[in-house]
């Protein structure tokens, strides 16, 4: 039997998210069909991801409510099949997105005056800043160096004649596929650089709003996500 492909996306997602978290020194564990962290994670990134389809929706929600309810800081899900009636916990709908699969042919090329590579130590807070767009100083960096020791992890900056960063992307490898995310500067010129950089495999990512212009990049939608949270 195949594996759905929302799953697929879903447990790379987790995957990410939990390399995160990792990095960070915070725990990861495993219950009822999903991945979680119960201590308060880094900025933009959730404390419970689901990846089962076939979980018993009634017990990840008592479970969730539990933990949200243990929990003194802002707590967010992310529901990879936006199936959880997370109302019920307490939480509210922060947005909703559709899982995008792009299967690794005809990307486009790259542009002669962006120069692609792989971001190294010395590079990775500034390109954070880049991703950040803008001055202020973030409360704490959300993609500390020690993510970098995960050889999963491909971190893309795109660099100008001047070796100032003006795009990039994280590529992360795992459940067979590519997770695309944390995106800035040209979406179609990330594609090319993953195309580039990395082995050829399918990409996944999730987009809210609309997906049309996805679809114009190869991307197909395969399914819906929800992101809930707890202020």
């Amino acid at each position: 039997m195949f594996e759905r492909r929302d799953a697929i996306a879903a447990r790379n997602n987790a995957e990410w998210c939990a390399a995160v978290w990792k990095a960070h020194g915070l725990p990861v564990e495993r219950a009822h069909g999903l991945w979680f962290c119960a201590l308060e994670t880094p900025q933009f990134y959730p404390n419970v991801v689901t990846v089962d389809p076939d979980a018993d929706l009634q017990v990840q929600t008592r479970f969730i409510h539990d933990l949200a309810g243990r929990s003194a800081f802002e707590f967010s899900v992310k529901d990879s099949f936006a199936s959880l009636p997370l109302a019920e916990a307490g939480l509210e709908q922060l947005f909703a997105a559709t899982w995008l699969w792009r299967e690794p042919v005809g990307a486009p090329a790259l542009r002669d005056d962006v120069r692609w590579r792989r971001v190294e130590l010395p590079d990775l807070n500034r390109w954070e800043r880049a991703w950040r767009g803008d001055d202020h100083v973030a409360p704490a960096r959300t993609f500390p160096d020690g993510l970098l020791r995960d050889a999963q992890v491909h971190v893309l900056g795109g660099f100008d004649a001047e070796d100032q960063i003006i795009a990039g992307a994280i590529a992360y490898e795992a459940a067979g596929v590519i997770g695309l995310t944390n995106v800035f500067g040209s979406r179609g010129q990330a594609l090319a650089a993953v195309a580039s950089l990395l082995p050829q495999r399918a990409v996944v990512c999730y987009e809210a709003g609309g997906n049309a212009s996805a679809q114009q990049r190869g991307f197909d939608p395969i399914g819906p996500l929800v992101v809930w949270s707890r202020r």
